[in-house]
């Protein structure tokens, strides 16, 4: 669920960053530099690589927008799936890879469950709710944060994980079947 007006303004900054505009360049970095930081700390909990990862997303949007002919349709998600690569080159680099898909950090905190939650029962939900996200697979719980935490639609889960749509539905699917499998009907989901 992205905001349309955010979009738009993300787009016309980097335009005008395109352009030579250094301020659009730093109010695109003001805007996204907190999301893409929280969004690495889900990869690794190494938070001085995921600092020098987003610092290197901006540095290289930076140094090659001659590059770009025109912005992305969505600077958000283009950033996102700039940082994701960048962090997968760091785990590649120290064969971390296979590290990185067994210890994956989509664990889901009860701040986040917040937005899931909210009845007389609160705190006993929160942990259920917690409990079950965090028995997904990694990539299970990866299209879920997407998806519900994120407010991604299928184009942007997909180019962000690198999947074609059918896959990603059918990861999704499962993913919500195996959390059916283990509570139930998931009341909680229909809140979105």
């Amino acid at each position: 669920m992205y905001n349309d007006e955010l979009i738009e303004s993300s787009k016309i900054k980097w335009q005008l960053f395109l352009k030579g505009d250094d301020d659009a360049y730093a109010w695109l970095y003001s805007r996204y530099v907190q999301q893409l930081y929280q969004y690495g700390c889900r990869f690794t909990t190494d938070t001085e690589m995921v600092k020098d990862c987003v610092q290197d997303v901006f540095v290289n949007v930076y140094r090659q927008k001659d590059r770009y002919s025109s912005p992305p349709d969505n600077v958000k998600i283009y950033l996102m799936s700039s940082l994701r690569n960048s962090i997968f080159n760091v785990f590649n680099k120290g064969n971390l890879h296979d590290t990185y898909i067994s210890n994956i950090n989509y664990e889901f905190d009860l701040s986040v469950e917040e937005k899931l939650i909210e009845t007389e029962d609160e705190t006993s939900q929160k942990h259920t709710v917690a409990h079950l996200l965090n028995t997904l697979s990694p990539r299970q719980r990866e299209i879920i944060y997407y998806r519900f935490f994120e407010g991604l639609d299928y184009s942007a889960i997909c180019e962000l994980m690198g999947l074609n749509y059918q896959s990603a539905y059918n990861l999704l699917q499962r993913s919500l079947s195996r959390l059916r499998e283990m509570y139930g009907i998931l009341p909680f989901f229909f809140l979105f």
